[in-house]
């Protein structure tokens, strides 16, 4: 149910959304209860319920609201690289460095995804943001040059990275990401008959990798 509040209001719903995110973060989507959410925003026990219908409607915002800042940010800078066109390599690396969540924001994430594993009830919400997340997707291959590219392989690159990045991170090589949506727009390319696109990516990270060899 929406409900319409002031600016003193507004400002207690936003700390318990940024709240929940952060309970998720430490301690997973079961934690993510009446007192542990008001009790990190600093809010009376009965907040929750003033501006939600129940926890799990909370906890769905704060995902929402989460994706929908980083969706924001991200379609901005598809804009700006859309009009400055530095290049396929370039467009890939800007991304890349704006993919960086921070790990609260990240590990959040990554428990709504679990959470709506377990309990169908979440599902429609990974839904609705794993949608907004492609669309992004396919905006930044377009921008890129890369129009055939599946936004839904993308996203899931992006994610089992993250994902390997926070749970082992010294074993995960901090320019994997680069290279793997590198491979992925190569393929794309190869598969449409962009062959000589293709080639200049290639050896763009051939060149990269031989830099950045010890």
């Amino acid at each position: 149910m929406k409900r319409r509040h002031g600016d003193s209001a507004r400002q207690r719903r936003d700390a318990l959304v940024r709240a929940t995110i952060e309970v998720a973060a430490e301690k997973g989507m079961a934690g993510v209860t009446h007192r542990a959410v008001t009790e990190r925003a600093g809010l009376p026990l009965a907040t929750v319920g003033y501006f939600f219908d129940s926890i799990t409607d909370l906890a769905a915002e704060a995902l929402r609201t989460g994706v929908a800042e980083d969706v924001a940010r991200l379609r901005t800078l598809a804009d700006e690289l859309a009009e400055t066109s530095p290049g396929t390599d370039a467009m890939a690396e800007a991304f890349v460095t704006a993919l960086t969540s921070p790990p609260t924001d990240a590990l959040a994430f990554l428990e709504g995804l679990l959470h709506a594993a377990r309990d169908p009830d979440f599902r429609p919400v990974v839904a609705e943001v794993l949608t907004a997340g492609r669309a992004v997707a396919d905006r930044a291959a377009t921008v890129a040059g890369a129009t055939r590219t599946d936004p839904g392989s993308v996203l899931a690159l992006v994610h089992g990275y993250l994902l390997h990045a926070l749970a082992a991170p010294g074993l995960v090589d901090p320019d994997g990401l680069l290279r793997g949506l590198r491979a992925l727009v190569i393929g794309t390319l190869v598969e449409s008959g962009e062959i000589e696109v293709a080639l200049r990516l290639a050896d763009r990270g051939s060149a990269d990798d031989a830099y950045l060899a010890p």
